[in-house]
């Protein structure tokens, strides 16, 4: 039989993990990562002993202060985050040359192609230990007890070597780094990333190839990555709860509710079935608006510094534009304060466009008519609505400048597909990495709030 062989690699509670390891006196108390620790500020991450309490990443500082008065709130130190994660990068790129990183904190690394090279670790301790049958085809241990006597069961032979690389990361994590890591396996990204999320904390789960359906039936709806807010509403709408109910609404009625390619992708989603290479499986159906926003980690009266955390948000969106091959013609800004006042406004742009250079001039003008000099600002946003598929351009014969423009974009865009966002900084996104650019983390940039 055919082994699982795409392994996903989730950091738990990585900021604050981080701050536990640099400082040995925080482990076992509940630590709150976030900026602005005075109570203008969200949470960045919460350890697992301040989860308890309800806390959650995005929280407002002041709001976690409620719910756990006892907690221990410390400033990001983002120059350790990127050092550790590195560290923790390298690990995984000594187990195999595909290693494809979604985000600082969590990655896939792809063993197809490897069996040969560790095949031979069947035989090994590693895989050999016990773990726990959830369900037929599903497996998952914790490294922090023991398993009960009477539960556990040996993986299948074919499935072990495999389960030896998954513990060995796991293991080489803790000995470099001392951060613990969640390890999901299966044979496609969606089912490694949700059986990461089930081995959490701490631990590894296994999906054998043909039980992904079995094992996505033991979830919420809400865990099955690529099933979102707006998804789910609608799903509730139609009182489906389950991921068993949903399965059960034939694929026509799916299609005719979210589209043809929504449809479609949702209808392999629940079971499990993601071929990367079929266009009908697209997890995202075309939006009908596109928007990029940012909660700054202390609430900024800086018009520079969210001028050119505008333009940032700008390039992320234009990104993000092309890479769905989509252009729009209305530009939206959002504006939030410190007093949690919001100001939204719009522009049209008279004609469509994907350009990063006609975006951010847009959005400019309403950001000086609306700028508030007495109150300061804690969160940006930047959209754009009336979107289409993007067509060929007819530029003016004897002005290039456009054409350069969008050259310049889809370069960059290859850069940063290849290399990450930050290989490249230009225009006045250089400014939020100066030294007194006190508001974001210095090298490495927020990831902008997908709404």
């Amino acid at each position: 039989m055919e082994a699982p062989c795409i392994i996903h690699v989730d950091i738990d509670a990585f900021f604050a993990s981080v701050e536990q390891v640099l400082h040995p006196e925080l482990r076992g108390k509940p630590v709150i990562v976030g900026g602005g620790i005075d109570g203008r500020g969200v949470v960045a991450s919460a350890s697992y002993e301040a989860r308890r309490f309800g806390l959650k990443a995005g929280m407002p500082i002041f709001r976690a202060r409620e719910l756990c008065p006892e907690g221990v709130y410390v400033s990001p130190s983002f120059d350790e985050y990127n050092r550790f994660s590195e560290r923790v990068f390298d690990v995984l790129a000594a187990i195999s040359p595909s290693v494809e990183q979604a985000s600082l904190d969590d990655a896939y690394v792809d063993l197809r192609g490897c069996e040969r090279m560790y095949g031979a670790w069947s035989a090994r301790p590693l895989a050999r230990l016990p773990f726990l049958m959830a369900a037929d085809g599903v497996y998952h241990r914790s490294e922090r007890g023991a398993l009960p006597p009477g539960s556990r069961v040996l993986l299948p032979e074919h499935c072990r070597w495999v389960a030896a690389v998954g513990l060995r990361i796991k293991r080489r994590v803790r000995a470099e780094t001392g951060l613990d890591v969640s390890v999901g396996i299966g044979s496609n990204k969606l089912v490694a990333k949700a059986a990461s999320d089930f081995g959490k904390p701490d631990g590894i789960a296994l999906v054998e190839a043909g039980r992904e359906a079995d094992f996505l039936a033991m979830l919420e709806l809400k865990d099955i990555p690529g099933v979102g807010r707006a998804t789910l509403e609608k799903f509730h709408k139609w009182n489906v709860g389950t991921v068993a109910e949903a399965r059960r609404m034939p694929r026509e009625l799916l299609e005719d509710a979210f589209g043809p390619e929504r449809g479609a992708a949702l209808h392999h989603l629940l079971r499990g079935r993601v071929p990367e290479d079929a266009e009908e499986l697209r997890v995202h159906e075309p939006p009908k608006s596109m928007s990029r926003e940012t909660t700054f980690w202390t609430a900024s009266s800086d018009y520079g510094f969210v001028e050119s955390m505008l333009f940032y948000l700008t390039e992320r969106l234009g990104r993000a534009l092309r890479r769905e091959g989509l252009e729009g013609r209305t530009v939206q800004l959002k504006l939030r304060y410190d007093d949690f006042t919001t100001v939204q406004c719009s522009r049209s742009m008279g004609e469509h466009t994907d350009r990063d250079d006609e975006i951010f001039a847009a959005a400019r003008v309403p950001l000086r008519g609306r700028w508030c000099r007495s109150r300061r600002l804690r969160l940006i946003g930047v959209g754009l609505t009336d979107l289409r598929p993007a067509r060929s351009f007819q530029d003016k014969l004897f002005d290039d400048t456009a054409e350069r423009s969008r050259r310049i974009d889809r370069c960059l865009d290859g850069l940063r597909e290849r290399f990450g966002f930050h290989i490249v900084q230009r225009g006045l996104s250089i400014n939020l990495t100066a030294p007194d650019a006190g508001a974001v983390p210095q090298h490495i940039l927020p990831e902008p709030a997908r709404p």
